[in-house]
């Protein structure tokens, strides 16, 4: 939107976002109450963005509904593989949320056909959505990776990077069987983590078990910029999830030219290498495929 010359404001509820520039910080659902209704009585459209697998998802998507009844557009985009999931195995009330929810855009984007399906199964019109992933193409990124970053990865190969959250539904401990495998053939194999969650602590003392602390590099969230830096140096990249929609980093690494290997779930681009998922030996053969080939 900005290489179009339009103007965007991002309103972010995830309490660890920043808050500069074009990015506004939502403290509770007051804050962004207040900001979505002055948004849309100042005609801004909506562009809402959520995962669609937890009730907070719905609620804050028929919330952003309501208050874009006020304004001149919104689309609503599902991005996550467990929202058919969610809906199918719940409640009816459940169901009518996201129903009343979904029937409050014009539009409703999903990231792939399974959730297409699964929001036409409550009554939204075919008319009204679209599939289509959340991504677009990217270039190498010209940002500095970190010093210390960097003398780690010169110290390590072959060099695996991730994007996570640490989540059950992400696969980290699938990740550390691996790379525990992995070391046998591959003495100084690293791994670059990229990201975080509630569950990090316990990240961080699966991979102190497993002895892999000079193996896997938890670097934490990191902005865009050094995520695509960090992708770019490391010689293959690894999507261990057990459920997925359409990865956006996936797509990412591809365009970087970066190979990847890749739990066989949700919606996976031409290119990627796919291994069974929740299958570690199958996941060792396809980073070893990969290896092989650099």
């Amino acid at each position: 939107m900005k290489r179009a010359g339009l103007q965007s404001n991002v309103l972010n509820i995830d309490p660890r976002a920043p808050a500069s520039g074009a990015y506004i910080k939502i403290s509770g659902a007051g804050g962004l109450v207040r900001q979505l209704l002055r948004h849309t009585s100042d005609d801004w459209a909506l562009s809402v963005h959520t995962s669609g697998h937890n009730p907070k998802s719905w609620l804050v998507a028929l919330v952003c509904g309501v208050a874009a009844q006020f304004g001149p557009a919104a689309t609503l985009t599902l991005h996550s593989g467990g929202v058919s999931g969610y809906l199918s195995s719940g409640s009816e009330r459940r169901k009518l949320i996201a129903r009343l929810a979904c029937l409050m855009y014009s539009r409703v984007v999903c990231v792939n056909a399974e959730i297409s399906r699964g929001i036409a199964d409550l009554g939204v019109p075919d008319n009204r959505l679209e599939v289509a992933p959340a991504f677009l193409p990217v270039e190498a990124s010209n940002a500095a990776v970190p010093e210390d970053l960097e003398k780690w990865i010169e110290g390590h190969s072959p060099v695996l990077s991730t994007a996570t959250f640490f989540r059950p539904e992400y696969g980290f401990d699938l990740l550390v069987k691996a790379l525990t495998g992995l070391r046998k053939t591959h003495r100084e194999i690293g791994c670059v983590v990229m990201g975080d969650g509630e569950h990090r602590d316990e990240g961080l003392a699966l991979v102190r078990r497993a002895g892999l602390g000079d193996a896997m590099l938890l670097a934490g969230d990191v902005d865009h910029e050094q995520c695509l830096a960090l992708m770019a140096r490391s010689d293959v990249f690894v999507r261990p999830t057990l459920m997925d929609g359409d990865s956006i980093s996936v797509r990412e690494a591809l365009a970087l030219g970066v190979p990847v290997v890749a739990s066989n779930v949700g919606t996976r681009p031409e290119g990627t290498l796919l291994f069974q998922a929740g299958n570690v030996r199958e996941l060792v053969e396809q980073i070893e495929k990969a290896v092989s080939q650099l």
